[in-house]
C-alpha cells in the first residue's frame, strides 16, 4: 500500500509542475525591432554556350596508334544573337575574348572546343536571345558521315541515350571543360543486363579550359546498346558522344549524339524522315553487316521497377502509314526495338510508359548509287514547350523542321509568322531557308520540334534547345 502512495503521490507531483509550465508568464525580452530579411535580386550568369568542334579521328595518321586523337578539318557554326544580346567567341587556351557578333546571323568555323559566351542587356535569356549550332560532312578514307549539334551550356551530368560500342562502331566521349579549375568525371552506363561495371569508367581528369576524348569502344567493347550518365563532382562539363560506322574497309556513317534533354511517361520524337528504304532492305539482305539499317528506338528505364510503353509512329500525311511498338524495360537497363514496316515518308513517334523514360531514335539513310552510301542520326526525345523558341539553319544542303504535337487538343503554332494548326498526335514538316533562322511559337498547346539536315544524302540533326540561366530573389538575414 505504502508503494502505491508513492507512485500516485510522483504521478501528482508530475500534473502539478506540467500545469504550472502551461501557466508560467513568457519572460522573453526582445530589444528594439527585429531586423527584416531583405529581399536581393540577383541577375541571371552570363550563357555560356560549348561547341563540340572538328570531327575526332582516333589512331593517329596510320589508324593503329592507341589513344592518338586528331581533329579533321572545321565544323561550320551558325547561330542568331538578338539585338541588345552581345555574343563573344573563345577557344580553349587562348586568352581573352574575340569576334563580337550582335543582332545578325553569324557562321565561323570551330576549331577544337569553341565557347560562346554571352552577355545581354535586358534581354531575356534562351534561343530567343541566342541560339548556336554546328554542322560538319567529312569525307575521308577513314571518317565519312555528317555531323551536327547544338551546341550546349556547361551542366554537373548529362544523359547519353545512343550510339554503339559493337564490332565495327567506334564511340569516344567527348567532354569539355570551359571553366578554369580542372574537374573530375565519372560514368554510369547502363545496357540491356543493367548497369555495366568496367575499369576507367570514374576518376576522369579534365583540366581546366581543356577537353578529354574517352574511347567507349575500348571501356566496354562489344557493347551494342547503352546510355550514359555523366557526372561532375567538382564542375559544370559538356558533352557529347561521337559515334562512326566502318563495315570492313567501308566508312560509312558518323554521327554526334547530344545529350538527353527530357524524362517523362509521355515523350515525342519529331522528324523520322525515312529516305531510301527499299536500298537499305536491298542492302540487309545482301550483307548482315547493313542490319543497323533499320531504324531502331532506344528506350532507357532509370526507375527501379519495369516500364512498359507504347510507341505510336504516325505519318505526316493520310497516306503515310506508321506502325505501332508495345513492350517493356527492365529496370536500370536500356533496349533498342526495330521499327519494321516504314515506307519512304515523314512520320513522328508519340510514347507513352508507366515509369520516366528517356528515348530516342536511329535515322538511317542510305543510297546504293553512292559509296559510301549509308549514313545515320540519333534523333532525341524533344522538349516540348508553349512559347517562343529559335533555331538557324544550316548554310548548305536540305534542312527540314517538324513540329509534332502531343497533346489531346488541336495546338495552334506559327512559324516565321505562318499559322498552323496541327491536330493531336499529328505533325507539320517544313522546308528550311538555308542560313535563315526559324521562329516557332507554340500559342496554347506544348509541342516538340526538330531539325533534320541533309546533305548529299547524309542525314543529321540538330534539337530545338532553350538554354538558360535563371535570375531570382533571394532573402538575406544577418544575424
Amino acid at each position: 500500500m505504502a508503494m502505491i502512495k508513492r507512485i500516485f503521490g510522483f504521478a501528482l507531483a508530475l500534473a502539478i509542475l506540467a500545469a504550472a509550465a502551461l501557466t508560467l508568464p513568457d519572460f522573453s525580452i526582445q530589444v528594439g525591432e527585429a531586423p527584416m530579411a531583405p529581399k536581393l535580386s540577383v541577375a541571371a550568369q552570363d550563357l555560356n554556350l560549348i561547341c563540340p568542334g572538328a570531327a575526332i579521328n582516333s589512331g593517329g595518321a596510320s589508324g593503329t596508334s592507341v589513344g592518338t586523337f586528331t581533329r579533321i578539318s572545321s565544323a561550320t557554326v551558325v547561330g542568331t544573337v538578338a539585338a541588345g544580346a552581345e555574343t563573344f567567341e573563345q577557344r580553349y587556351l587562348a586568352d581573352g575574348y574575340y569576334a563580337s557578333y550582335s543582332g545578325r546571323v553569324f557562321t565561323t568555323v570551330s576549331q577544337p572546343g569553341t565557347v560562346f559566351a554571352t552577355k545581354s542587356a535586358g534581354v531575356a535569356q534562351g534561343s530567343t536571345m541566342v541560339n548556336i549550332g554546328q554542322v560538319q560532312k567529312v569525307a575521308s578514307a577513314r571518317f565519312n558521315g555528317l555531323l551536327a549539334a547544338a551546341c550546349q551550356a556547361p551542366s554537373p551530368e548529362h544523359w547519353l541515350v545512343g550510339a554503339s560500342a559493337a564490332t565495327g562502331r567506334e564511340t569516344i566521349l567527348i567532354l569539355a571543360n570551359p571553366s578554369r579549375v580542372d574537374i573530375t568525371v565519372s560514368l554510369d552506363v547502363f545496357s540491356e543486363g543493367g548497369q555495366v561495371s568496367a575499369a576507367g569508367l570514374s576518376g576522369i581528369s579534365v583540366a581546366a579550359g581543356a577537353e578529354a576524348f574517352v574511347p567507349l569502344s575500348s571501356l566496354i567493347p562489344e557493347t551494342k546498346t547503352f546510355a550514359i550518365h555523366v557526372v561532375s563532382s567538382s564542375g559544370a562539363i559538356a558533352s557529347w558522344l561521337q559515334q562512326r560506322t566502318v563495315r570492313g574497309l567501308l566508312y560509312a556513317g558518323a554521327d554526334l549524339v547530344a545529350p538527353a534533354t527530357t524524362f517523362g511517361k509521355s515523350l515525342v520524337i519529331p522528324g523520322v524522315l525515312i529516305r531510301g528504304a527499299a536500298d537499305a532492305a536491298d542492302l540487309i539482305a545482301s550483307n548482315a553487316d547493313y542490319s543497323d539499317l533499320k531504324p531502331v528506338l532506344r528506350v532507357f528505364n532509370p526507375s527501379d521497377s519495369k516500364t512498359t510503353f507504347t510507341a505510336q509512329l504516325n505519318g505526316a500525311t493520310a497516306t503515310t502509314f506508321g506502325t505501332v511498338l508495345h513492350d517493356s524495360v527492365l529496370p536500370h537497363s536500356v533496349q533498342d526495338f526495330e521499327i519494321t514496316g516504314l515506307a519512304n515518308g515523314d512520320y513522328s513517334a508519340f510514347l507513352k510508359a508507366d515509369q520516366n523514360i528517356s528515348a530516342s531514335i536511329r535515322l538511317v539513310r542510305t543510297d546504293k548509287t553512292k559509296k559510301p552510301n549509308t549514313d545515320f542520326t540519333w534523333l532525341q526525345a524533344a522538349e516540348t514547350f508553349v512559347g517562343a523558341r529559335q533555331i538557324t539553319v544550316p548554310a548548305t544542303g536540305i534542312s527540314k523542321l517538324t513540329v509534332a504535337n502531343p497533346s489531346s487538343k488541336t495546338a495552334s503554332v506559327s512559324v516565321n509568322g505562318v499559322a498552323y494548326s496541327i491536330n493531336p498526335g499529328a505533325m507539320v514538316v517544313l522546308k528550311a531557308d538555308n542560313s535563315k533562322p526559324i521562329n516557332l511559337v507554340a500559342n496554347d498547346q506544348a509541342v516538340g520540334a526538330n531539325l533534320v539536315i541533309d546533305v548529299d544524302g547524309s542525314v543529321a540533326n540538330i534539337a530545338l534547345v532553350n538554354y538558360k540561366n535563371l535570375g531570382d530573389q533571394v532573402s538575406v538575414r544577418v544575424r
